[in-house]
C-alpha cells in the first residue's frame, strides 16, 4: 500500500507508513473503497470503520517531538533543469519532472529514507528519522549515486539536452520534529550545509562530508576534492566525491575478526558437535543464534566455518544475508548462496548467469527430468521479476532440492546472517528447509537480532531438529582478555570504565578503546571526561567519566533504541535523566504513564536486556534499576531535545523534593544544576539558580558528615558560580572554608 505522503511501498496489512509514520488509508468492510486515516464512517456507504490510529488509553497525546537525532541529509537537484525547459513543451516538462520525482521516491523508500520535501526540482531526503539505521549514512550515500544515475537514463526522453543531476550528502547532529514530515522535520547547521554542498558538486556526481565518508566507507570509493569555502561560514568543508558504488550488503561490518575468540568456546563447541551429529545421523538441523548488535553472532559463525576448514574431509560453506533495504530483497540471501555456489559473479548479465547456471546443475544433479524441472525455477533467483512465475511450493521445493543436491557431494552449511530484516517469505523458507530436508547433512544457522523473536514468537517451533543459542553479554574477564589484545598495556582504571561503558558487549569495548587510542587517551579515560554534566542517581550524584558514543557505534545503538515499541521508548530516553543507576520509583515519578503501564515496560526493558535489576540479596542497590550498558545511555540522554531534558529533570528534582533522606540531597542537586544549565537564561532560571544553592549546601553538609570533606567543596564551589547573591555568597564562602579545615584535618 503506497503512502500518499512519501510515496514508500507499504505492506497491505500496515496501518502506519514504515517509511514517515503516517496513518494509511484502510478499506470499508462493506464497499471495499479506501477510508481516510482516522475516520470513523465510511464516505462512501456510511459503514461504521474501527480507528486504527487510535493511540493506546495510556499513550502521550498526538504532537510533534523534538529530538536531537544524527542523521545524514541528501541534497539532489537537476542541473541546468531552468535551460532545458526552454527546449520542451510544458507537458514535457512536467512528464520528465514527473519521473524525476518518481525515481527519487522509490530510491529513497528502497533506502529506508524520507523525503523531506521537494523544493522546485531539488529534493531533500533524511535518513535517521523518524527511525534510525545502524547504516543510515551507508544509506544516503547508495541513494544519491542511484537517484543520479537514475536521472542518467531519464535523459534519454529529454532530447535535444542531456539530463543530469547533482547530488550532496552530510551527517551530523540535527533537531528532529518527529511528526512533521514535509513541514520542516529536520532543522539544523547541517542541512544548510547539505544544501550548499550540493551546488559544489558536478554534473552526475556526488560529494559528501567527511562525516560521511567515514561511515559509509563501504558504500562507495571517495576521491577527496578539498576544502571548500562557503559564504558566512568560518571554517571550511572537507569533500570527496562518491564514485562507484559497491554491492549492497547492509549491516555496517565494524571491525574485523582479527582478535582473540573469547567467552565463547562453549557455545563454539555446541555449535561443532551439532554439526558431528547432522554428518553421522545424515539428517539436517536448524540453529537459531540471536543476540544484540555487537555481541558476537558474526564472529561465532567465522569461528565456526574456520574450525571446520580445517577438518581433513571436505564441508561446503554457503553463507547470505538478508538485507535491510533494497529492490529484490525477499529472497536475496537464498540467492547469494546459489550464486556463490554456481560462480555468477554479482554483476554477470542475465544470459551468462542462466548459462552458469545450467552448467553447474549438470555437475550438481544426475537426474535429468529433475534438472529441467530444477533449474527455470532455480533461474528466477538470478533475474529480477522472475518469481511470480512460478507458485511459491513449487519455488521452495526446488530450492531445498538444490541444496540437498549439493550435500549429496558432502556436508553442507547454510549461514543466514541478519535474518531480524527478513520477508516472512524467507522465513518460511527456511523453517521448509529445516522441515522437509530428509536424510541429508545439512546444518541451517541463522544469525538474528532479538528483533526477529518479536515478530516471530513461534520461529523454530514444532520443528523436532531445531537448537536455540542467545548470546548474553560477556563476562568481565572474557572482556578483559578481548582489551588487553586490542588495547595493550592498558591501565586498570580506564579499563574498568570502559567496561562498564561495554556493559559485556564485545564490539562497544573494541570501538571505545579504538577511539580512546586514536585520540591519545589511551592511558586515562578521565582525560575523555564528559565534564558538560553530572549525572544524578537516586542514591547520589556521580560525575560521569565517559567519551563521547562513537559515531561506528552511535547507528547500531541508536536503531536498537528505536526499534522499541514507542512507549518502551519513551520510557527508555526518560530513563537517560536519571543517571546509570536509579531506582524505579523515579523513573514512575517521570514517567507520563500510569505506575502499573510503567512496570510492564520496565519489566519488557529487563527482558531486551537494555536494563538490569539489581536483585543481590547483599546489595545495597538492592532493588535499582540501571541500564545495562552506558553508550545506550548516553544515546538516550542526548536523544532528548533540551526543552525535554530540562523538564524530566526538573521533575525528577519534585519527586527527591518529597523525600526526606539526606542521601538524595546530591541527586536532587545534580537534577536541579542541570535543569539551570541546559536553559540559564530562562525566565525561571533565577528562582531555579536559589533552589539548586539551596540543594548544594544540603549535599555538601551531607558529604561532611561522611567525612568527605573534598566532596563538600566541589558542591560549594558549584553553588558560588549559581549565585550573585552578596549575602548568599559569603554564607557559602565560610561554609567552604570550614569543609577546607576539616579537608586539612584529615590530611594530619
Amino acid at each position: 500500500m503506497p503512502c500518499a505522503a512519501c510515496g514508500f511501498a507499504n505492506a497491505e496489512a500496515a496501518r502506519f507508513c514504515g517509511s514517515c509514520g503516517r496513518p494509511l488509508p484502510t478499506t470499508c468492510p462493506r464497499c471495499h473503497e479506501p477510508v481516510a486515516a482516522g475516520l470513523r464512517f465510511c464516505t462512501s456507504c456510511g459503514e461504521t470503520v474501527a480507528d486504527t490510529t487510535r493511540p493506546e488509553p495510556d499513550a502521550q497525546p498526538d504532537r510533534s517531538i523534538a529530538e536531537r537525532r544524527r542523521v545524514s541529509v541528501l541534497f539532489v537537484d537537476l542541473e541546468a533543469f531552468t535551460t532545458l525547459a526552454e527546449f520542451l513543451d510544458p507537458e514535457e516538462v512536467r512528464s520528465l519532472q514527473s519521473r524525476y520525482f518518481e525515481v527519487a521516491r522509490s530510491v529513497v523508500a528502497s533506502h529506508g529514507g524520507t523525503i523531506e520535501k521537494f523544493i522546485g526540482d531539488a529534493i531533500m531526503a533524511v535518513w535517521g528519522a523518524p527511525a534510525a539505521h545502524e547504516d543510515d549514512a551507508d544509506r544516503a550515500v547508495r541513494a544519491a549515486l542511484a537517484i543520479v544515475d537514475g536521472v542518467r537514463r531519464l535523459g534519454g526522453a529529454a532530447s535535444p539536452r542531456t539530463l543530469a543531476a547533482r547530488g550532496a550528502v552530510t551527517t551530523g547532529e540535527a533537531v528532529v520534529t518527529l511528526g512533521a514530515v514535509g513541514q520542516g522535520m529536520v532543522a539544523g547547521d547541517l542541512v544548510n550545509t547539505a544544501a550548499r554542498l550540493q551546488t559544489q558538486a558536478p554534473a552526475g556526481g556526488v560529494l559528501v562530508d567527511r562525516a560521511t565518508r567515514d561511515l559509509a566507507a563501504g558504500a562507495a570509493d571517495f576521491e577527496p576534492v578539498g576544502a571548500l569555502t562557503f559564504r558566512g561560514r568560518t571554517a571550511p568543508l572537507d569533500a570527496y566525491r562518491a564514485t562507484t558504488p559497491s554491492r549492497p550488503l547492509p549491516g555496517r561490518q565494524l571491525g574485523s575478526h582479527t582478535g582473540p575468540f573469547v567467552g565463547r568456546h562453549r557455545e563454539l563447541r555446541e555449535l561443532v558437535e551439532l554439526f558431528d551429529g547432522v554428518i553421522r545421523d545424515n539428517r539436517s538441523r536448524l540453529v537459531s543464534i540471536t543476540g544484540i548488535a555487537g555481541i558476537g553472532k558474526s564472529r561465532l559463525a567465522w569461528e565456526l566455518a574456520e574450525r571446520l576448514e580445517a577438518l581433513p574431509d571436505l564441508v561446503l560453506w554457503h553463507a547470505g544475508r538478508a538485507p535491510a533495504y533494497g529492490d529484490e530483497i525477499t529472497f536475496a540471501a537464498v540467492a547469494e548462496m546459489v550464486r556463490r555456489r554456481i560462480r555468477v559473479p554479482d554483476d554477470a548479465q542475465p544470459e551468462l548467469a542462466r548459462r552458469q547456471l545450467t552448467s553447474a546443475l549438470t555437475e550438481i544433479v544426475r537426474d535429468d527430468e529433475e534438472r529441467r524441472w530444477m533449474e527455470p525455477r532455480i533461474a528466477v533467483l538470478l533475474e529480477r521479476g522472475g518469481l511470480a512465475a512460478f507458485g511459491r511450493d513449487e519455488l521452495f521445493a526446488a530450492w531445498r532440492r538444490f541444496f540437498e543436491r549439493v550435500s549429496d557431494a558432502a556436508p553442507t552449511v547454510l549461514v543466514f546472517e541478519d535474518l531480524q530484516w527478513a520477508d516472512a517469505s524467507l522465513l518460511d523458507f527456511v523453517e521448509h528447509l529445516a522441515a522437509w530436508t530428509r536424510a541429508h547433512p545439512i546444518l541451517i544457522v541463522t544469525l538474528a537480532r532479538p528483533e526477529l523473536l518479536d515478530r516471530r514468537p513461534t520461529w523454530g517451533a514444532g520443528l523436532g531438529s531445531f537448537t536455540a543459542l542467545h548470546l548474553e553479554r560477556l563476562p568481565d574477564a572474557a572482556m578483559r582478555e578481548l582489551l588487553a589484545d586490542r588495547a595493550p598495556g592498558l591501565a586498570d582504571a580506564p579499563m574498568r570504565q570502559i567496561l562498564q561503558h561495554a556493559g559485556g558487549v564485545p564490539l562497544y569495548a573494541v570501538e571505545v578503546a579504538r577511539i580512546l587510542a586514536d585520540d591519545g587517551a589511551g592511558d586515562t579515560l578521565a582525560g575523555a571526561a564528559d565534564e558538560r554534566r553530572a549525572v544524578p542517581r537516586a542514591s547520589g550524584m556521580r560525575r560521569v567519566t565517559a567519551v563521547d558514543v562513537p559515531d561506528s557505534l552511535h547507528g547500531v545503538i541508536a536503531a536498537r533504541i528505536d526499534a522499541l515499541p514507542a512507549p518502551e521508548r519513551r520510557l527508555l530516553l526518560a530513563a537517560g535523566v536519571l543517571g546509570r543507576r536509579f531506582r524505579p520509583e523515579a523513573l514512575m515519578a517521570v514517567a507520563t504513564s500510569e505506575p502499573a503501564a510503567v512496570g510492564e515496560r520496565i519489566e519488557s526493558l529487563v527482558r531486551r536486556e537494555l536494563l538490569a535489576r539489581d536483585d543481590d540479596l547483599s546489595s545495597p542497590g538492592r532493588g535499582e534499576l540501571a541500564f545495562v550498558q552506558d553508550l545506550v545511555r548516553e544515546v538516550a540522554y542526548h536523544t532528548l531535545s533540551r526543552s525535554e531534558r530540562r523538564r524530566l529533570h526538573l521533575s525528577a528534582a519534585r519527586y527527591l523534593e518529597t523525600k526526606p533522606d539526606e542521601d538524595v540531597a546530591e541527586s536532587l542537586a545534580g537534577h536541579l544544576v542541570e535543569a539551570h544549565g541546559i536553559a540559564p537564561d530562562h525566565a525561571d532560571a533565577n528562582r531555579l539558580a536559589r533552589r539548586a544553592v539551596t540543594a548544594l549546601r544540603r549535599a555538601a553538609q551531607n558529604a561532611l558528615r561522611l567525612h568527605v570533606p573534598e566532596r563538600a567543596i566541589g558542591h560549594l564551589e558549584q553553588a558560588l558560580r549559581l549565585t550573585d547573591s552578596p549575602e548568599q555568597r559569603a554564607v557559602v564562602l565560610e561554609e567552604a572554608a570550614g569543609a577546607a579545615r576539616s579537608a586539612a584535618r584529615l590530611d594530619l
